[in-house]
């Protein structure tokens, strides 16, 4: 809703002293394709820094054009007073093969990462990056040299303090995992992104392929919303304390999964391995399909080893297994509500032709506890929706690892063969174009998520999720808030949509609404309604509203507070 509403008069002065200290300008430099000028992307970058002692120029954005290839032989480090942004130009996604360096002792490897943190913010929006230069196999012909190339990962933090907040990309082909943090960050925020072919033994072994692996490292808020993860071979999150499980991690403080889909996951070692966790985790309205693909196998000492954290074992004093799982406590208020999953036919054979395996379970006893009556709704089984077009199952992958690793990690070796042994790995020309992991309208997982919707990853249903994105506050299940309180937008920057969350001691009648600098009113969100006391989430998308700096204000009963956003396009 838009409106020409002001603020008061004493209200601009008192949002223009709290905005003093802030400044937004938009700076865009646009990057060359390595078709027009043979030069490499992080080159490019470096050559626009020089002129500022190395430094990224603050307010800069890095804009490449959508539906152009970028290459690239070196890694860029963002130092802790820097922020990196890197957008497509338009809605095509600008495509960055990590491309042979050509030099140093392995110069036909390409760079280990992409981009590395030492403190700074990293802010990635439209791209599609693949850890290998692809088109250099032929599949074809079953050449596949380049593959023997892909390095461990594309995205890390190697310094605390970071905030990594990626949005409409696409990350495809690491050795090991797409973000790595080593040090504790403050947000960790993707959202529409589809994490493909996470894992290859022909560089590393059965316990990498990871979409995010936070080490031992702790982070504030860790957001995932309207993502898909395909093709993995170990978890889509690791948080996990290798040398002492049973001492724990850093805490994830806050985190949320909301529809997100995970499918052909061979789940090596779980699915969400989340550590120590801190006041809320939300698991809501996500699909699951063949998500856990390689089984519960409680005879397997290499895959059970990583459940350690949990202190659950069978009678053979093997860890257990589940699909999600972290260290116990008795604080955390976990809600999970409205997933679904299915086991595919292919799946299910492959599982029935070893008698070790099965389905498993997809939480452990101790959240199932937590949950008390309603760990049985968490999670429901269905049919097969029967996705539109994904790649096939990795029924050789798993194979191999029974029948020929033995049941091992299996390090490079040279009788693995990737024609045959590995994922269905499809290019990430496949994923830009032809991916699609919409499904049956007749599924019960179609109307199975909250007020409806279907559960999943929403960018698979366009018409829907703008409906989704539209839709006006929901309540959060959850004990009752103990004050009134207004949440930091998230994401935030953003780019176009945002949510934003609040708490409500009592029930009141509620106001949200956005200013922009000038005190003019451009948004309403919440229009004076009734609602009881809880946590409530409204969608906010300015798609019509240029980029700068956004004041949001909640009004509940006599008590007002507001908090700044940031919207760059």
């Amino acid at each position: 809703m838009i409106s020409k509403s002001y603020f008061s008069i004493s209200t601009v002065i008192v949002l223009m002293a709290m905005l003093t200290s802030v400044s937004f300008a938009q700076d865009v430099v646009t990057l060359e394709p390595y078709n027009v000028n043979q030069q490499f992307l992080v080159d490019q970058i470096a050559a626009d820094t020089a002129a500022n002692d190395g430094v990224i120029p603050e307010g800069r954005i890095y804009e490449l054009i959508g539906g152009e290839v970028y290459l690239n032989t070196s890694i860029l480090f963002i130092e802790d007073y820097e922020t990196l942004h890197v957008r497509s130009s338009n809605d095509e996604k600008a495509i960055i093969y990590q491309y042979p360096t050509g030099s140093g002792d392995n110069p036909n490897n390409p760079p280990g990462n992409l981009f590395i943190s030492r403190g700074g913010d990293i802010i990635l929006d439209g791209l599609a990056v693949t850890g290998y230069y692809e088109p250099g196999d032929d599949l074809s012909e079953e050449e596949f040299d380049e593959l023997y190339t892909v390095q461990g990962g594309l995205l890390r933090t190697n310094q605390e303090g970071a905030s990594i907040i990626v949005t409409n990309s696409i990350f495809s082909n690491v050795a090991g995992q797409i973000l790595r943090t080593e040090g504790s960050t403050v947000k960790i925020h993707f959202e529409d992104v589809v994490f493909a072919n996470l894992g290859a033994l022909s560089t590393s072994n059965f316990g990498a392929g990871k979409g995010i692996d936070l080490r031992e490292a702790s982070v504030d808020s860790l957001i995932m919303i309207n993502n898909t993860f395909v093709n993995y071979q170990d978890r889509p999150i690791r948080h996990y304390n290798f040398g002492n499980p049973e001492a724990g991690t850093g805490a994830i403080g806050y985190g949320l999964f909301d529809h997100n889909t995970f499918v052909n996951g061979m789940g090596f070692h779980g699915v969400l391995s989340l550590g120590t966790v801190g006041d809320k985790i939300e698991i809501t309205n996500n699909l699951f399909v063949d998500a856990f693909a390689s089984g519960e196998d409680p005879t397997d000492d290499t895959r059970t080893a990583e459940w350690a954290n949990t202190g659950e074992q069978y009678d053979n004093g093997n860890n257990r297994m589940a699909w999600i799982f972290a260290n116990p406590n008795e604080t955390t208020e976990w809600v999970i509500e409205n997933n679904y999953f299915a086991v595919t036919a292919e799946g299910q054979n492959f599982l029935d032709s070893y008698e070790e395996l099965s389905v498993g379970e997809p939480l452990s006893i101790h959240i199932r506890e937590r949950l008390g009556d309603s760990a049985d709704d968490a999670f429901t089984q269905i049919d097969d929706p029967g996705l539109t077009n994904v790649p096939d199952l990795m029924i050789g992958l798993m194979t191999y690892y029974i029948e020929v690793a033995e049941k091992t990690k299996d390090t490079p070796n040279d009788y693995w063969n990737p024609a045959t042994e590995d994922m269905d790995r499809r290019p990430i020309t496949y994923y830009v174009n032809d991916f699609d992991a919409s499904y049956s309208t007749s599924s019960a997982a179609y109307t199975g998520a909250t007020d409806g919707f279907p559960v999943g990853d929403l960018n698979w249903f366009p018409a829907i999720k703008e409906d989704w994105v539209s839709t006006s506050s929901e309540i959060i299940a959850g004990d009752i808030p103990t004050t009134i309180s207004l949440k930091q937008n998230y994401p935030n920057p953003f780019n176009p949509a945002t949510t934003i969350q609040y708490d409500l001691a009592t029930a009141s009648n509620v106001q949200i609404d956005v200013f922009d600098m000038l005190g003019r009113k451009v948004a309403t969100l919440v229009n004076n309604d009734f609602q009881q006391a809880g946590t409530y989430r409204v969608n906010f998308d300015a798609s019509n509203l240029s980029s700068g700096i956004y004041i949001y204000m909640l009004k509940a009963g006599d008590i007002s507070q507001t908090k700044r956003m940031t919207l760059i396009k």
